[in-house]
């Protein structure tokens, strides 16, 4: 399905609002909506402080902030909340918990509190719910159990289960690792592996630590499909292939051209005073791949 065919069903009656339009996937997803819905109907939240996107859509607001989502709600009205903020820095949510919790629960727990009421709830979460010490044939599916190792999974978590407790009819869709350039240049895994590879600085990627990968844009009209299916439930959504972070970083630099030996790889056990890292949490993705009009695709450089 080509990306202007995408439509929601009664485009012309939601009012869509979603969190995290700085995110490395909240981004594709917010110009896709922006292309699908007319500018008084759709709002995006990005976090305070931070370079963004202006215009009248676009609004700086903490997630946790229930006094000003409170007064969005009141003037916007949405009838779909699209939540794709979070913090799934592993280094950052280790030094400050209480900020990942803040973000990742809290702030899950404050939108689903002001908005499940009269909206449609649509959660972005994260493979990082599983530690991948002890992967299952096939990859993760949605029965298998949490098992988070890290502050950013453990805390993603939470904000599932904050937003189950008040909105059973939910959807909730853990997404593998999301490859495409930031809005801000700086987010994301691709923006942070090349930018040192072109100031000639050496990265050091685990060569066990695998990940389904699929491209930002198609997760963007993946989520779009499900919206327009109305899913309900859990659901994971990650690309045809499990690569390790440093099979990614080998496809960076054939891609650059960049020099081979900038690029190094370790074993997670070999890291020194690291945070806790996943092992392989691949994704299996069949269950929403029968709702959509083709499967998640994956990721190569310079499709973004």
């Amino acid at each position: 399905m080509a990306e202007e065919s995408v439509r929601l069903r009664n485009i012309e009656d939601e009012r869509v609002l979603i969190t995290g339009i700085t995110g490395i996937h909240g981004w594709p997803l917010f110009r896709l909506l922006q292309k699908m819905l007319p500018g008084d109907r759709l709002v995006g939240i990005g976090p305070p402080g931070m370079r963004m996107p202006t215009g009248d859509a676009v609004v700086q607001c903490c997630v946790a902030d229930m006094q000003r989502l409170a007064e969005i709600k009141k003037r916007f009205a949405p009838t779909l909340v699209i939540h794709a903020a979070g913090v799934c820095d592993l280094d950052v949510c280790e030094e400050r918990p209480r900020w990942a919790d803040l973000i990742n629960r809290q702030g899950t727990a404050v939108l689903a509190e002001l908005f499940s009421d009269a909206a449609r709830f649509v959660y972005l979460s994260t493979d990082l719910v599983f530690s991948g010490n002890a992967p299952p044939a096939g990859g993760y599916a949605e029965h298998h159990q949490p098992d988070p190792v890290s502050v950013a999974g453990k805390t993603f978590l939470a904000g599932e289960r904050e937003l189950l407790t008040r909105s059973p009819a939910c959807t909730i869709i853990r997404l593998g690792l999301p490859m495409g350039a930031s809005v801000t240049h700086d987010k994301g895994g691709l923006d942070w592996i090349e930018g040192r590879f072109r100031k000639n600085r050496r990265v050091t990627l685990f060569s066990d630590e695998f990940r389904s990968v699929l491209s930002t844009k198609d997760a963007a009209r993946c989520v779009v499909e499900c919206i327009a299916g109305e899913l309900r439930g859990v659901f994971h959504l990650g690309g045809p292939e499990s690569l390790s972070l440093h099979q990614l970083g080998s496809m960076i630099i054939a891609g650059g051209g960049y020099r081979q030996d900038l690029l190094d790889g370790i074993l997670r056990c070999e890291e020194k005073n690291g945070p806790p890292r996943i092992g392989d949490v691949t994704l299996n993705s069949g269950k929403i791949a029968r709702h959509l009009s083709r499967p998640p695709s994956g990721w190569r450089y310079g499709m973004e």
